[in-house]
């Protein structure tokens, strides 16, 4: 192993003798090729057999990628079971103990679908209130099992949640789990504390057997993984963990950046900081310095530009009246340089922002791909909503039918449903019309009618409506009256879920969406042009994609829209009023900024139109926080606003809104 090629810092964890090492690894400064080096280290150098070297990550391609470098290091197969995800590891220690938690060594892990269907019958069983789904049930038992929490530990489950009976149903899944011979993803690392928790002969003989513990992403790491892996850890404390408390952004999934912050007080640890970034120019390091300095709860680190044969150059600072000319320029620019040699990405705080984005990129006819997620029109609220529009404009749409006539939740089964099927297809006629038909002539039971009634209502309702308002007034009629925007009230007022705030607002822009059309018809062809779209693949696509998703992904030129209070930091952290939350969204920024290597783009609208109203903006406070440069530091910033965006001359009238036509035309006439 050529330690030459690491740098002082680098070299210097790398080289650790013994005991336990934080190394805070700032964005680019090459982490992976630290882990590596330091996994290639601890064999040839101190010794110790690669089986006895536990090295941890949170992906399944970080994994196979220290595999494949450490297998090339030592010129040699290292296939290594202890090499993985947290989940990966340990679920084969749990095969191999299962005993002790009353499973077979052969047990099935049940997928997220099979999760959700195993709850639906514990809570058909308790005929719980069916407003609160499966989902989230499910969402809250993986919470108390991230946090050590057992089915039996009825005082903490009531202290973490308030939902109803929760500790019956997560007391028979946990039964129902067992008595099928399966585990939940939350189940691998939970039996496994217990093992060890509860048998200290096979704690000490994994902690006499494992001689070093490589974390990776450490920032990551919840309650039970950190403490699974200090269960495991011998009296050397060969503990090495990379990571960066300013990349830490996923505490609505259980992430504890604690456990990095309190690392060198908890174990007395030296840490080592890599500050030479290898991946992005000064004015993109400075600017993303001059934003996470403002977070208190943090280690401190300097990065510092370190690779001569990336460009310097200013990052761009642009404002627009409204996020449709926001969307507009982005695609200009980008058409401007979207080459096979260039990469591109779109990195956005909200995915109701996508909508907007997606169609500009589709009308200059941009290749684009979304990662990490699905597309506009293909996120499930989207597609419910969009079912009640295709069965109102035509009720022969049966799959359409089939999608919603139990969403929100009616309490019609599949015996109703097969019932209102058979019929149709013995009268041959659609399945409303069946419903309709039998509900008029009494034909199914009385308490199904009462059910199906509102349905039937509203869609007939909105059917009438299609030539009568407008497309926008009858999306906000569906998304209100059919009762789906309350369901998903009520889901997030009961477990205030992230993911539920995310499908209000992309709700909200589906309205947004319909606003630009006339008739109903052409909106839903326009839908399916843009379904049909997405089947063409291209070489090097536009990556579009939530700033959560890019974590650890680089691009030559970044765009980062909507920088507005409200959007970034968002509603949901301004509403929380907690250095906390709005510490997190000062490292989501921090990440974000430090994506790009030399060509940054920074966006924001001084107004939106959402839900039908016109909604006046600031620029976030992360923008102001950037323009706080010393006078005798370098101007990180091109800053161009509204009124010389004609004189940029990047935009075809032809394609401008309306609005932006009368604002150039009024811009035109006052600079004369």
């Amino acid at each position: 192993m050529d330690l030459s090629k690491l740098n002082k810092e680098q070299k210097i964890a790398v080289e650790h003798k013994k005991g336990p090492l934080l190394v805070l690894s700032g964005a680019g400064t090459g982490k992976t090729r630290v882990l590596t080096s330091r996994f290639v280290y601890i064999v040839k150098n101190l010794d110790v057999n690669f089986n006895k070297i536990i090295a941890v990550t949170f992906t399944n391609k970080a994994a196979n990628e220290i595999k494949e470098r450490v297998n090339f290091e030592l010129q040699s197969n290292v296939d290594s079971p202890w090499i993985g995800t947290f989940h990966s590891i340990f679920a084969k220690f749990l095969r191999k103990h299962s005993g002790l938690v009353n499973l077979k060594s052969n047990f099935t892990i049940l997928d997220i679908e099979d999760q959700k269907k195993l709850l639906k019958q514990v809570l058909e069983y308790y005929k719980i209130n069916k407003d609160v789904n499966e989902s989230i049930y499910h969402n809250e038992i993986q919470n108390l099992k991230d946090n050590k929490i057992s089915s039996n530990e009825n005082k903490k489950i009531a202290k973490l949640s308030s939902l109803e009976n929760l500790d019956d149903i997560y007391s028979y899944y946990q039964q129902r789990l067992i008595e099928i011979n399966a585990v939940d993803f939350g189940d691998i690392l939970l039996h496994s504390y217990q093992i060890l928790k509860n048998n200290l002969e096979i704690q000490k003989s994994y902690q006499n057997f494992i001689k070093h513990i490589l974390i990776d992403e450490f920032q990551d790491t919840n309650v039970i993984q950190y403490d699974l892996i200090k269960l495991i850890l011998n009296t050397d404390r060969n503990l090495f963990c990379v990571g960066d408390d300013d990349q830490s952004i996923y505490a609505w999934r259980g992430a504890n950046i604690e456990n990095i912050i309190n690392f060198p007080k908890v174990f007395n640890s030296p840490v080592v900081r890599l500050t030479k970034n290898y991946r992005s120019n000064s004015s993109i390091l400075e600017a993303a310095a001059l934003i996470i300095k403002n977070n208190k709860n943090r280690l401190g680190k300097e990065l510092i530009s370190f690779n001569e044969n990336i460009p310097e150059q200013k990052i761009n600072l642009n404002s627009f009246y409204s996020q449709e000319e926001e969307s507009l320029w982005i695609s200009d620019n980008i058409s401007k340089k979207l080459k096979e040699s260039n990469s591109i990405g779109i990195l956005v705080r909200l995915t109701a922002q996508m909508r907007s984005i997606e169609d500009k990129l589709i009308k200059y006819a941009l290749p684009y791909e979304i990662i990490g997620g699905p597309r506009f029109f293909d996120r499930k609220e989207i597609k419910d909503i969009l079912a009640y529009l295709k069965l109102s404009n035509s009720f022969e749409d049966d799959l359409s039918f089939e999608r919603i006539i139990n969403l929100p939740k009616r309490g019609i089964g599949n015996q109703s449903l097969q019932l209102i099927i058979d019929n149709a297809r013995e009268e041959k006629i659609s399945f409303f019309e069946s419903l309709e038909s039998l509900s008029l002539k009494n034909k199914i039971p009385g308490s199904l009618i009462l059910k199906t009634k509102p349905f039937i209502e509203i869609i007939k309702k909105t059917s009438d409506l299609i030539n009568k308002t407008t497309l926008e007034d009858l999306g906000i009629f569906i998304i209100e009256e059919s009762g789906y925007l309350k369901m998903l009230e009520n889901e997030k007022n009961k477990l205030k879920q992230v993911e539920n705030e995310s499908r209000i607002d992309n709700l909200k822009e589906l309205v947004n969406a319909l606003s630009e059309f006339e008739s109903l018809d052409d909106f839903l062809e326009h839908v399916g042009l843009v379904n049909e779209n997405q089947k063409k693949t291209h070489s090097n696509s536009v990556k579009l994609m939530t700033l959560h998703a890019a974590k650890g992904l680089e691009f030559d030129h970044v765009y980062l829209p909507g920088w507005e209070e409200g959007i970034f930091p968002s509603s949901r952290a301004l509403e929380q009023n907690s250095s906390k939350s709005l510490e997190e969204e000062r490292r989501l920024a921090y990440v974000g900024i430090t994506r790009a290597k030399f060509d940054l783009n920074l966006s924001y609208a001084t107004s939106r139109y959402t839900y039908g109203m016109n909604n006046y903006s600031l620029p976030s406070r992360f923008l102001n926080e950037i323009s706080k440069v010393d006078k005798n530091t370098t101007n990180t910033i091109n800053e161009y606003s509204l009124s010389n965006l004609n004189k940029k001359n990047t935009l075809d009238n032809v394609q401008l809104s309306p609005g932006k036509k009368r604002m150039l035309e009024f811009l035109k006439k006052h600079n004369k």
